[in-house]
C-alpha cells in the first residue's frame, strides 16, 4: 500500500533487554579489576548499545495504558499489540520553473520566458490500521499550484485517496472508496512521488484513468497480479452521484506477470544500485458507458467522455537501470480536440550514474493532436534516501506544425502559459 504499515516493535521488552546489558556491564565495570584497554572496550560498548536504545526506535512508550508512538515510515502511533495504528506522512513538491513562452500561437506576448517559484504540490496523508492488521485504511489531501491531468482546481485541498482495505487471505484484498483506477503501469504506484520522472508521468497524463470512488478486488499471487474494480466513471473525477456528467457503469482491470524481483521492490519506478533484476509485463481493459441523459452539443460543448479500451506495458528493472514501453488505444483520452479513438506509445529510460544520482528521459507520442510528441530528461539527486530529493528537468514539445500548446493539451501538465515551448524545472521534494 501506499503508506508501508508495519507491526509495531515490542519496544518495552527490547529496552528491558537492553537497560539489563548495560546494568550488568557497569557491575562488571565496577566490581573488577580493569587494564585501561579494557576500560576503553567497555565504554564504547556501553555507548553503543545507549546509542542503539535511543536508535532502534523513537518510541515514548508501550503498554496498555500508554500506547507506542514515534516514528516509523511516518508520525505514529499505536495500542500495544498493533491492532490500532496511525501513521501521518508529509509530502512537499517546492520548485522553480523557467518557461519559454512566445511563439507564432500568441504573438501579443512580449517576454520570451517566464519564471517563478511555487510549492508544486502538498500532501497530507494519514494511513493506519482499524482494530486489527489486516483492516487498513489511506486518507490523503493534496494542494497543487497547478492545475493538472487529474486536479482540475489548483491552490485547494482536495482528497486524493479516501480508502478501506480488507485483506482477505491467501493473497486476496478488497478496496472501497477513492483509489487508482487499475489501469496503467503508473496506476500502480502512489501519487507521483514514487515516479522516476519527478512528478508525473506523460503517458499517463495523456491516456491515465485517473482515480476514482469505487471497489477493487485483488489478488497477488507470487509472479502475478490481478487487479479489478467497479466505477461509476473512468477519467474524469465526480462530485457525486448525481452529478450530471455521471456514466452509469464503469470497469477496468490490470493483470501484471512478473520475474524475477519481489512485488515489494517493484513499488518504485526507479530500480536502485544492487536491487534484485526483474521484469514485469502488464496489461489492461477499461469500458464505461454513458447515460442517456448526459448533457449533448450543443448544450454541451462536447459528449460526456465514456473512456475505453486498453493498454499494454513493459518493464526492466535491472539493478540500477530502468527501461518502460507502453502502448494505449483508448476512447476519449486527454488532449483530443474532440472525442473519439486515439492511439499513443511511451518511452522511458534511467540510470543511476552514481549511488545517489540517477538520469532519466522520456519521451511520449499520440496522434490526432495538435502536439504529438512530448519529452522530458533530467536527473534526480537522492540527498537523504528517498526522504529528499533534487530533480532538474526540461520538458519539451515537439513535431508536427505548431509545436507551441503544452497547455493547450486539456488538462496541461502543470506549466505556466497556454503557448508554452518550453520548460526548465527544478524541484526539491521532501517527504516525512
Amino acid at each position: 500500500m501506499p503508506f508501508p504499515l508495519a507491526d509495531p516493535p515490542d519496544i518495552a521488552r527490547e529496552l528491558a533487554a537492553l537497560r539489563a546489558e548495560v546494568a550488568a556491564l557497569r557491575e562488571s565495570w565496577q566490581s573488577a579489576p580493569l587494564d585501561d584497554a579494557r576500560a576503553e572496550q567497555v565504554r564504547t560498548l556501553v555507548r553503543d548499545v545507549l546509542a542503539d536504545t535511543s536508535t532502534r526506535a523513537s518510541f515514548a512508550s508501550a503498554s496498555p495504558d500508554h500506547p507506542a508512538a514515534g516514528y516509523d515510515h511516518g508520525g505514529l502511533i499505536a495500542s500495544p499489540d498493533g491492532a490500532w495504528l496511525v501513521r501521518a506522512n508529509i509530502l512537499v513538491q517546492t520548485r522553480f520553473v523557467a518557461a519559454s513562452a512566445y511563439g507564432p500561437s500568441n504573438p501579443a506576448v512580449v517576454e520570451q520566458t517566464r519564471w517563478g517559484f511555487e510549492t508544486r504540490r502538498l500532501n497530507l496523508g494519514l494511513s493506519g490500521t482499524l482494530g486489527q492488521p489486516d483492516l487498513t485504511w489511506l486518507a490523503l489531501l493534496s494542494q497543487q499550484s497547478q492545475t493538472d491531468r487529474f486536479i482540475t482546481t489548483a491552490d485547494t485541498l482536495k482528497p486524493l485517496y479516501a480508502w478501506i482495505r480488507k485483506d482477505l487471505g491467501d493473497g486476496w484484498s478488497t478496496t472501497v472508496g477513492l483509489q487508482n483506477v487499475p489501469w496503467d503501469l503508473q496506476s500502480d504506484f502512489f501519487g507521483s512521488s514514487r515516479l522516476s520522472t519527478g512528478d508525473y508521468s506523460i503517458f499517463n497524463y495523456r491516456f491515465g484513468a485517473g482515480k476514482q470512488t469505487g471497489v477493487t478486488l485483488q489478488h497477488v499471487g507470487t509472479d502475478l497480479r490481478v487487479t479489478t474494480g467497479v466505477f461509476s466513471q473512468i477519467s474524469d473525477r465526480l462530485n457525486g452521484w448525481n452529478d450530471p456528467a455521471a456514466l452509469s457503469f464503469a470497469v477496468s482491470t490490470r493483470a501484471e506477470l512478473k520475474f524475477g524481483a519481489d512485488w515489494s521492490q517493484l513499488d518504485w519506478e526507479s530500480s536502485t544500485p544492487g536491487d534484485v533484476p526483474g521484469f514485469v509485463a502488464g496489461l489492461a481493459v477499461c469500458w464505461s458507458g454513458a447515460r442517456g441523459t448526459n448533457p449533448q452539443p450543443p448544450v454541451a460543448q462536447l459528449a460526456t467522455p465514456a473512456a475505453a479500451g486498453f493498454t499494454t506495458d513493459l518493464r526492466a528493472a535491472l539493478g540500477g537501470t530502468t527501461l518502460i514501453g507502453q502502448f494505449s488505444l483508448m476512447r476519449d483520452p486527454t488532449g483530443l480536440p474532440e472525442l473519439g479513438w486515439s492511439c499513443g506509445a511511451n518511452a522511458q529510460a534511467s540510470t543511476f550514474l552514481t549511488p545517489a544520482l540517477e538520469a532519466f528521459a522520456e519521451g511520449c507520442w499520440m496522434d490526432q493532436v495538435p502536439v504529438p510528441w512530448i519529452a522530458q530528461a533530467g536527473i534526480n539527486w537522492f540527498i537523504a534516501g528517498r526522504a529528499i530529493k533534487l530533480t532538474a528537468k526540461v520538458i519539451v514539445p515537439f513535431g508536427g506544425g505548431d509545436v507551441n500548446g503544452i497547455r493547450d493539451i486539456a488538462g496541461g501538465l502543470g506549466i505556466a502559459t497556454q503557448d508554452n515551448n518550453a520548460s526548465f524545472v527544478t524541484q526539491l521534494q521532501v517527504s516525512y
